[in-house]
């Protein structure tokens, strides 16, 4: 549990600050709404999954989902790799480790 948590809330500062740095060189409000939003939730689910909570990994891993398909359709729309690219790339490696991690403590249930 704690290396997950630990990778989510690694993630959650690379969203953070993704969104304030859109803001910073771009002034896109839309980049600082979503980069806080998204950033604060998924370091609220890393608290709440290093108490143990299993409901927070499930919540962790839709707003990956949810962060992956749109940097994935950024790349597909304008082919720049960054910041679309390299976002949708690492939101992938972390959506997968999570649901990895989250189908191993399944495991260990039974």
């Amino acid at each position: 549990m704690k290396v997950t948590a630990i990778i989510i809330f690694l993630y959650a500062l690379v969203v953070l600050s993704g969104g304030i740095t859109g803001y910073a060189k771009a002034a896109s409000s839309a980049s600082l709404i979503a980069g806080v939003g998204f950033g604060s939730a998924l370091a609220l689910t890393a608290f709440f999954v290093m108490r143990g909570k299993k409901a927070a990994q499930q919540l962790a891993l839709l707003l990956l989902f949810v962060l992956d398909s749109f940097f994935t359709f950024r790349f597909a729309k304008t082919f720049h790799f960054f910041p679309a690219g390299l976002m949708s790339l690492l939101s992938l490696i972390v959506l997968i480790v999570l649901a990895f991690r989250i189908k191993k403590s399944a495991l260990k249930r039974f």
